[in-house]
């Protein structure tokens, strides 16, 4: 977060509570909220539940700014979580409908370059804005933006369900809420693929959790300034982020049909030449040129999987619960993944690693290492990845 150091400071947080605030506090409801919002979305009208979703995260984005203790910010939190949870789900369905399974690695790409370019800019607006105006007056005005831009969005148009999935039934019978959750769990637990991305996935975002703690590491332990950080990191967000998810989005639709894995042995193999390059980054030396290379691969690999993990997920589940399903996925990547990252950054900082002379690169380095386990992941799922895509073909039927 770019402002931590100034929130942190101003609340007098500690680390464990710097991991829930930003971390669990936001995740639970954020997930939580997410299946509700995912068995909404397979039921009514996807592009209003997200309209009135951002409308809700914007006004409370703008109530952070004046938030006057630490419970304010948790409140704050809890109802960005609740809207930011209608985002993702529906979003990803409505993709599913707009483009061919062959397209949806791509599509599914670009829709998170949000993310490179929103983390990356906002990093940036936070070192130049930030010092002239304050981090309460930045959050107040970018989120009255987003309520005004969340009432356009309202009035966009939805697609037809399923009309991309040629080889599925395609009907226009809704399912009751009941049977949406029968489908959503049948499928969990007969896709032996879709079940090893969710826990692959769980075990890439536990780093990213861990980011939380990013900046509060380059100042205290990199000798940055927040605002030389917060650009830098901004900057390079942008590119290296857009690329990775461009190219993770387009490789995959590309060279994933030529495995019988699929996307899955790409992301294994992909993911065997990252997850080193990241490590490498808390080793190098800010005066170094290995510095900045390992950061551009850093900001590459939080974009790279959005493509391949999406599309595969779309493609693991019968079109009627995809919405419900991305909840599912989101629940789970969020509240065990970040959310633990987060909080055991924060504890491992405070407790175990507190006598060293640099607890938050130790303790980054412990949650980063958990991509090994996603690789593992990946690459068992690769071996039953063709079979589980007619299993959810056939649950639909």
């Amino acid at each position: 977060m770019a402002f931590s150091n100034e929130i942190k400071a101003e609340f007098n947080l500690t680390n464990v509570e710097w991991g829930l605030l930003t971390g669990l506090y936001f995740l639970f409801f954020y997930s939580i909220f997410g299946i509700f919002m995912g068995l909404l979305g397979d039921k009514f009208n996807r592009v209003k539940i997200i309209a009135v979703g951002v409308f809700l995260w914007s006004i409370m984005t703008a109530f952070t700014g004046v938030a006057k203790n630490f419970y304010h910010l948790i409140i704050a939190r809890a109802f960005i979580g609740i809207g930011e949870s209608a985002l993702s789900p529906n979003s990803i369905s409505i993709l599913s409908d707009l483009y061919k399974q062959d397209k949806r690695g791509t599509a599914s790409a670009i829709y998170y370059l949000g993310i490179p370019l929103g983390v990356g800019f906002g990093f940036i607006v936070s070192a130049y804005f930030g010092p002239l105006y304050g981090w309460r007056n930045v959050f107040i005005f970018l989120g009255v933006l987003g309520a005004i831009l969340a009432i356009f969005a309202f009035f966009l148009f939805e697609p037809k369900r399923g009309v991309m999935d040629v080889a599925q039934k395609n009907d226009d019978q809704s399912l009751t809420i009941g049977d949406i959750l029968k489908l959503t769990k049948s499928t969990l637990f007969k896709s032996r693929s879709l079940t090893l991305v969710i826990i692959g996935s769980i075990f890439l975002h536990i780093p990213l959790g861990a980011g939380n703690f990013e900046v509060l590491w380059a100042v205290q332990e990199r000798e940055f300034t927040a605002s030389s950080y917060n650009t830098i990191f901004g900057v390079f967000f942008i590119i290296g982020g857009s690329i990775g998810g461009i190219l993770g989005g387009v490789l995959s639709d590309k060279f994933s049909k030529n495995f019988k894995g699929g996307s899955m042995t790409f992301l294994t193999i992909s993911y065997l030449i990252l997850t080193p390059l990241v490590l490498g980054y808390r080793f190098a030396s800010p005066d170094s040129l290995f510095f900045y290379f390992t950061l551009f691969f850093i900001s590459m690999n939080v974009t790279f999987f959005y493509g391949p993990v999406f599309a595969a997920v779309q493609e693991l589940t019968p079109f009627k619960v995809r919405t419900t399903m991305v909840a599912v996925f989101i629940l789970g990547v969020n509240i065990i993944g970040m959310g633990f990252g987060s909080f055991a950054t924060g504890f491992l900082s405070d407790y175990i690693f507190d006598t060293t002379a640099t607890p938050y690169t130790y303790s980054l380095l412990t949650m980063g290492s958990s991509g090994f386990i996603a690789i593992i992941c990946y690459y068992l799922a690769s071996f039953t990845y063709a079979r589980d895509i007619e299993l959810a073909r056939r649950l639909t039927e």
